[in-house]
């Protein structure tokens, strides 16, 4: 009978990755959106809303070619399916052909009389006991035939029923991708009309990046500056501290380090995107180069921002045009809270992994939410995406 190969499963998994992978996106989608409606309440374009609306059309990039991996991978599931449909039918002919060779065989063998006359017929008592072993068998070997053919028939009918959903979905799924390249192209008239009015007025534009370049080079260097005060106040601490005290940092930096990866987001999963990442790169319509040394997480207004971990409030402080800041020891690691509205720890509190730290500051030019969250290791700060655990 036939049986289905391993690649149908693997292909399977496939088709799974990819659906969570695209409803992450949509998701995310959604969310720009939600935070773009948000910001449009200002009544000029901003930059803000400039990157908010680059973020979008890559995500939506990325999204219409999941989709049509997605109708690839369907595609070939159902020529898959109508193969295995064609072998379970050819199967089937084989068994009814087996089987009624099998009957005329039986039939042959019995000659209108019932077993029961050959077996009584029978010259010798080891002879009757052999003609009634091999009635038996023949009977057993019928019933095996008819269960083979009802257990066929059956699976035959679970893969036509399977092929007709498999051709629905795919339809489904053709039908989507038409509708994101429509929104793609709107969203990119859209970006290009933003682009336009924001270069119509492109002293102020030009003004807007280098406020943007000027804020994010004065918050890493605040970090910067807090971090290296506390790494070298703890440098100082050590010689003072016991075995015992030693030991409990130890079991926090490992503790740490042991987690890279896993950690929970600084909002629910669903409420926040990353639209600056870690590292070197050009602010959108210019040729301005900035080095982040953390993350930006746009999100909604209101949102409550959360420890990724356990450990202890260090620093409490505001940064100028960046709301409030918080900072938090875990060992030898530290993880950086900006771009807060309201704080709602104290200095020198410990907080457990979830805590309420604070909420998102809202951006009273740009009407855009977001927060910028770095980690460390010592003075060395570290890409924050790669600690926390991917969007599923």
């Amino acid at each position: 009978m036939f049986s289905l190969p391993l690649s149908a499963f693997s292909q399977q998994d496939k088709l799974g990755t990819l659906q969570r992978r695209k409803q992450k996106m949509e998701r995310e989608i959604k969310l720009l959106t939600a935070a773009r409606d948000e910001a449009r309440s200002q009544k000029e374009a901003t930059f803000a809303d400039l990157e908010l609306i680059n973020r979008q059309v890559y995500l939506r990039e990325q999204l219409l070619r999941t989709i049509r991996t997605e109708i690839r991978l369907l595609g070939e599931q159902i020529t898959r399916t109508t193969n295995v449909i064609g072998a379970l039918e050819e199967d089937i002919g084989q068994i009814q052909a087996s089987f009624g060779r099998l009957m005329v065989v039986t039939y042959k063998a019995l000659n209108n009389k019932s077993s029961a006359f050959y077996i009584f017929s029978s010259k010798s008592v080891s002879q009757g006991y052999q003609r009634a072993r091999y009635f038996r068998a023949i009977s057993r070997m019928q019933k095996q035939q008819m269960d083979l053919i009802r257990r066929t028939r059956e699976f035959l009918a679970k893969k036509k029923i399977e092929l007709e959903e498999q051709k629905a979905q795919k339809k489904a799924v053709a039908k989507q991708e038409r509708a994101e390249k429509e929104n793609l192209v709107a969203l990119k008239e859209e970006q290009k009309v933003l682009f336009a009015k924001l270069k119509e007025d492109e002293a102020r534009f030009d003004q807007e990046l280098r406020t943007t370049k000027k804020a994010l080079v004065a918050l890493n260097k605040e970090i910067g500056k807090e971090i290296a005060r506390l790494a070298e106040l703890k440098r100082k601490n050590s010689k003072n501290i016991t075995k015992a005290e030693r030991d409990i940092i130890l079991k926090l930096t490992n503790n740490f380090g042991s987690n890279k990866g896993k950690f929970p987001w600084p909002m629910p999963m669903p409420n926040g995107t990353i639209t600056r990442k870690f590292g070197k790169q050009t602010l959108p319509g210019s040729a301005i180069v900035v080095e982040l040394q953390g993350i930006d997480i746009t999100t909604l207004p209101g949102q409550e921002v959360r420890a990724v971990f356990s450990g202890k409030v260090e620093t409490i402080m505001p940064v100028m045009g960046q709301g409030k800041m918080v900072i938090v020891s875990h060992g030898k690691y530290y993880t950086v809270y900006a771009n807060l509205q309201s704080v709602s720890v104290t200095a020198g509190q410990e907080l457990s992994m979830l805590d309420s730290i604070g909420t998102a500051r809202t951006d009273p030019g740009s009407g855009e939410t977001k927060i910028h969250f770095q980690v460390y290791k010592d003075r060395v700060p570290l890409n924050p995406e790669s600690w926390l655990v991917k969007k599923s």
